[in-house]
């Protein structure tokens, strides 16, 4: 009876409507404050959640300054990744800012907001016809993996022999069941088995997931090509997400970038639903992707509510009701040419 308790208490927390309308105060308070800067919109992200939630922050507010023609100067501090005292900006630690940008005279005063998740900002709108490959082109112009990252994923790749034969699969276990629809371990590896049969290209694949049961299911079930394992040391504990498992901040987070990038290297992708693996798509647009579930009604953001959308499209059959969207090459590749 608690456990259930307990779990009613997370979905109302999920629920966006209930943080939208909790946060409309802050929310105000926030944009009557970034008005005060004129043309630089100051944020400072101090979120618990997970690495690549967070990075959903940083794309929404890179649409909401690009719609309003503003310079975006965001920050990440504190939070699931970062140190105590709010010394490291954890999100520079993961990411060169490659977009031109005039830098604020230092007689300026700027004033930061802080925020912890997008109901502060409200910015949810812009899951309403947002695309993968406009989403894609956007971040990529703001941001690239740091060159230590890039170095690193690049040395796993070569390790691994990762590339265009390989299939990636991700698969998002512990607390994911709020948000997606479940599958049973056996019946994803035999999708697994049909993706390999429908797809002769692939001749190996990549595995990576929070849960390490499941990866030592998935490397023992006998698969008629090679499994290599994503080199992760940092993984869940139960069914508490990574982030809360009491890793340090700033490796998970790396470790999550990392298995993005190398998901996003492969040459196809199977998955559930997931921030991480879906980010693979937005450093890679061309990757094909397949979901093998899709998210709840309740959770259909983006980019898996894009990339399920897609896949609807493709295989010209209709979803069932709590399946449907409310209504409302190679990764980082444009990083390299300019390394």
């Amino acid at each position: 009876m608690f456990g259930k308790l307990i779990e009613v208490a997370r979905q109302v927390r999920r629920n966006e409507g209930f943080k939208n309308t909790f946060s409309s105060l802050a929310r105000l308070s926030l944009h009557a404050r970034q008005r005060l800067n004129g043309d630089y919109f100051a944020i400072e992200i101090r979120a618990n959640s997970g690495f690549f939630s967070v990075m959903q922050i940083v794309l929404f507010v890179l649409l909401y300054c690009d719609e309003k023609h503003l310079t975006p100067l965001i920050s990440a501090r504190r939070g699931s990744y970062g140190d105590a005292q709010g010394k490291i900006d954890w999100l520079a630690e993961c990411f060169d800012n490659v977009a031109p940008f005039n830098v604020p005279a230092a007689s300026r005063r700027l004033r930061t907001s802080f925020v912890r998740d997008l109901g502060q900002l409200g910015f949810r709108r812009y899951e309403s016809g947002l695309t993968l490959e406009r989403a894609s082109a956007l971040f990529l112009s703001n941001y690239r993996p740091s060159a230590s990252i890039r170095a690193e994923v690049d040395g796993v790749r070569q390790r691994l022999g990762i590339g265009a034969s390989t299939l990636g699969v991700h698969f998002r276990g512990t607390d994911k069941k709020l948000e997606a629809h479940t599958i049973e371990w056996d019946e994803f590896c035999r999708m697994v088995e049909r993706t390999l049969a429908d797809e002769p290209q692939l001749t190996s694949i990549f595995v990576s997931s929070d849960e390490q049961p499941f990866l030592d299911f998935f490397a023992n079930w006998g698969f008629a090509v090679p499994v290599r394992v994503a080199p992760a040391t940092l993984l869940a504990t139960g069914e508490k997400p990574v982030h809360f498992s009491g890793h340090p901040g700033l490796a998970i987070g790396r470790e999550a970038l990392v298995a993005c990038l190398l998901l996003a290297s492969c040459g196809y992708l199977m998955k559930t639903p997931s921030y991480l693996s879906a980010w693979s798509k937005i450093f890679n647009p061309s990757l094909p992707v397949k979901l093998a579930v899709p998210p709840r009604q309740n959770a259909f953001w983006f980019p898996d509510s894009q990339i399920w959308a897609e896949q609807q499209k493709r295989a010209g059959d209709m979803a069932s009701p709590d399946m449907q969207a409310p209504q409302s090459g190679t990764p980082f590749a444009e990083t390299r040419s300019t390394a």
